[in-house]
């Protein structure tokens, strides 16, 4: 079943907006990054998974969480360069068991 949902994978973008006079912080989870936004900045978010669930974003004064959804990839670019790049590209995010 799992190679049958990795297989409708799509992908999904959003741009996120800092519109205070101040920086925010943004928080990209489950892999405990953050990134400073500065005043009037644009992120972009691009997120890659298995069809049939999405991003999620937390907002509050002073920061953003972006959560990604279960087998999926977020890469975060600002002014066309990719954030966070490193050695080791993100993990998807985990599958979880559903509670009923």
């Amino acid at each position: 079943m799992l190679k049958n949902l990795m297989a409708q994978e799509y992908t999904m973008s959003l741009r996120v907006c800092n519109v205070h006079a101040i920086p925010m912080t943004l928080y990209l989870e489950p892999w405990g990054e953050q990134y400073t936004m500065p005043p009037e900045a644009t992120f972009l978010v691009v997120a890659r998974g298995p069809q049939g669930d999405a991003l999620e974003m937390e907002c509050a004064e002073d920061h953003l969480v972006l959560y990604g959804w279960p087998g999926s990839v977020v890469t975060l670019f600002h002014a066309g360069k990719e954030m966070g790049v490193g050695t080791v590209e993100r993990a998807p995010v985990p599958l979880t068991p559903h509670l009923r």
